[in-house]
């Protein structure tokens, strides 16, 4: 990871993010939040004070539709101010991707102090304290009181999310690059993933990386020994799925595949199939083609999901835990529509497929959005701008094929 820790300039407000930005507050509000002048100050410093225009560019319009069709002022006005925080922050990262021509600082120390913290939590978790960084959860049917690492965050999953850029990152490098320590280096991101349980983001992040290699099979042989390692690796996989088979059938892994298999995994409906029923439901009492506005889920869904699921909710308990579901429901069939059209015209505008990183993250999260996320979620954005801005060279395809030699792994 680099014979040098150098002191990143912003690693104060990536520590902040990364780790306590929802501490001591109440769900749902953060301190990147809070400090939302602070950041427009930052980008006015920085001369790209005209990307605010574009928040109202994109929404005023939507937002006549909506007050036109009927909302509840109070709940639209909150979650409005809370998308444009989310909007300052995206855009103050931006311009740090666009300003830093070498993220690889910033991330070594997030993994260095993320897996610390991890270590501290597995002795937390065994001394019986620490209910801040994990919690209890009936993960799957027949598998009750699991512990889930979660950090500071708000849940396991969102924890996972934040650490999949990272994971990106770091296996690409292991795959591709000559590095010190790659042992290490794989504990030190596997770790805190595998604590987790957050299988949605695992598959991800495996799918990515398979999508990527199967994009180029040039890059098996990037690495001489490469495809002795991925062989070993199917080996010792297929070995340990056997072994569980035979040893221990009713393992946390087995019972949650069977079932989804079987649809009788709540979570998994939850974030799918489920979403995108009641995110249509929803937007069809006020529009199906424009949606009915945000912070109007939770006005219009208690009835819906108490009638729908034979169980009793709350209003502050209302939420369709899957982006895509959401977006119908905010912003109509005519709002999933502009989403994807933006999402695929600047793939081929920044040419994401030049970049095996940038492929990587666009692959991830493109899949991750039909199973998961919230139309606030900060780091799913922050995976999104990642993937279309230019940047992360090392792994530029002419870099990684130039003259058939393997670069070493830029810090």
């Amino acid at each position: 990871m680099g014979k040098e820790f150098q002191i990143n300039k912003y690693l104060p407000v990536a520590f902040l993010y990364f780790f306590f930005n929802g501490l001591f507050l109440p769900v749902g509000l953060f301190y990147t939040s809070i400090l939302c002048p602070l950041f427009i100050l930052w980008l006015v410093y920085n001369k790209k004070g005209n990307l605010l225009l574009w928040f109202f560019a994109l929404t005023i319009p939507y937002v006549l539709i909506h007050l036109v069709n009927g909302v509840v002022i109070a709940s639209y006005l909150k979650s409005y101010l809370l998308l444009f925080t989310v909007f300052i922050f995206c855009c103050c990262f931006y311009v740090v991707l666009k300003k830093n021509n070498n993220m690889g600082v910033l991330f070594q120390q997030l993994t260095i102090w993320n897996f610390i913290f991890t270590v501290i939590a597995i002795v937390l978790l065994f001394a019986g304290v620490g209910n801040e960084i994990w919690y209890e959860t009936n993960l799957t049917p027949g598998a009750k009181n699991i512990s889930r690492l979660k950090m500071f965050t708000t849940e396991a999953s969102v924890y996972s999310l934040m650490m999949a850029p990272l994971a990106l990152f770091y296996y690409l490098k292991l795959l591709l690059f000559r590095v010190k320590n790659p042992f290490l280096i794989f504990l030190m991101i596997t770790l805190p993933l595998l604590l987790s349980l957050s299988f949605g983001v695992i598959l991800g992040l495996f799918l990515s990386i398979f999508f990527i290699f199967l994009s180029d099979i040039k890059l098996f042989f990037v690495k001489k020994k490469l495809p002795r390692y991925l062989l070993l690796l199917l080996l010792f996989l297929f070995s340990s799925i056997v072994i569980l088979i035979y040893v221990y059938p009713d393992n946390l892994v087995f019972k949650r595949v069977v079932n989804i298999f079987e649809g009788n995994d709540s979570s998994f409906r939850g974030r799918t199939t489920d979403a995108f029923y009641l995110g249509y439901m929803i937007a069809d009492m006020k529009s199906v083609l424009f949606g009915a506005g945000i912070g109007q889920i939770k006005e219009l869904g208690l009835q819906l999901l108490t009638n729908y699921y034979q169980h009793s909710y709350t209003k502050d308990l209302i939420t369709i835990p899957n982006v895509t579901g959401e977006t119908i429901a905010i912003f109509g069939l005519f709002g999933l529509l502009v989403r994807l059209c933006v999402i695929v015209y600047l793939f081929f505008k920044t040419k994401v497929f030049s970049n095996y990183y940038r492929l990587a993250l666009f692959i991830f999260i493109f899949i991750y959005q039909f199973t998961g996320s919230y139309i606030t979620n900060i780091p799913e954005y922050l995976i999104w701008i990642a993937a279309f801005t230019t940047g992360f060279h090392e792994f530029d395809k002419s870099a990684i094929h130039k003259n058939g030699k393997l670069p070493h792994a830029i810090q």
